[in-house]
């Protein structure tokens, strides 16, 4: 099977080929995590050039056949480097969902941490609970996500614990006074060469703490001196007031690519 060119989306496969299938197409793969099915960029369509003015009802229709009316939500990435012909897209009630892929290929210099925070792997079914609840809050207050009494983040992290069982990464905790403050994930490929990190996030009550990058700082020397990696990923939103991409960057990470997509919420 060919992976994608684009860092973000071949990045994504590391967990696509794990906890769910891809099936590639002449023009396009279809994504399909069977287990969560409101995961949305976990079930989507991943088209090999970007949208062309004529676009959306063909592309509608290879999402209807690929899921009929199983889904909540419609989800179109393209693996190009640019936006293409979307107003099609965006006059159909579709909204942008771009993004940026930042890298790192060694350990950065000295940065400055929390030392009052102690970071280590999520084990306990304590610790995993408490993962879920301070990713619910993020969630809720960061993204404004829809409630849904945490089926989706519960979903996920069962995905994310089927990979640390298989020797794919560690779920990691970032813990003040016994209580945890922020998490993130790191899973890597099957040459345990390319790491990707996952839902990097801070308790609300403990922004400027320096939670996140004490996390980092701890994740990051580990990947490289003990994992051996080669490159680290880190992909997140790209409008222009995400506070994360110069945390990102103030730690060492560099631009990589932007990626695109169109998303649609309600059947």
């Amino acid at each position: 099977m060919n992976a994608p060119d684009d860092l973000s989306y071949r990045t994504d496969f590391i967990f696509h080929h794990h906890n769910g299938e891809v099936e590639e197409h002449a023009d396009y793969w279809v994504v399909r995590t069977p287990d969560n099915p409101t995961f949305w960029f976990g079930n989507f369509i991943l088209f090999k050039r970007a949208p062309k003015s004529t676009d959306l009802k063909p592309w509608l229709e290879i999402h209807r056949e690929a899921f009929g009316d199983t889904l909540n939500h419609h989800i179109f990435g393209w693996d190009e480097s640019r936006e293409g012909a979307i107003s099609a897209f965006l006059a159909d009630g579709f909204k942008t969902s771009h993004g940026i892929s930042l890298v790192m290929n060694e350990y950065p210099m000295a940065v400055s941490i929390n030392p009052a925070v102690t970071v280590r792997p999520i084990l306990t079914d304590e610790d995993w609970e408490a993962v879920l609840l301070e990713q619910g809050l993020v969630d809720r207050i960061d993204f404004n996500y829809p409630e849904d009494n945490g089926v989706f983040r519960r979903n996920q992290m069962m995905a994310y614990r089927k990979l640390i069982e298989n020797g794919r990464g560690h779920w990691w905790g970032a813990f003040l006074n016994e209580g945890l403050v922020g998490d993130m994930g790191l899973f890597f490929d099957e040459q345990n060469e390319v790491g990707r990190f996952q839902n990097v996030s801070t308790h609300p009550a403990h922004r400027r703490e320096l939670i996140c990058t004490t996390l980092l700082d701890h994740i990051v020397r580990h990947a490289f001196e003990e994992i051996r990696a080669k490159q680290l990923v880190i992909c997140t939103g790209a409008e222009d007031d995400n506070a994360a991409i110069p945390t990102y960057q103030n730690f060492g990470f560099q631009f990589a690519a932007p990626n695109f997509a169109v998303k649609r919420i309600g059947s």
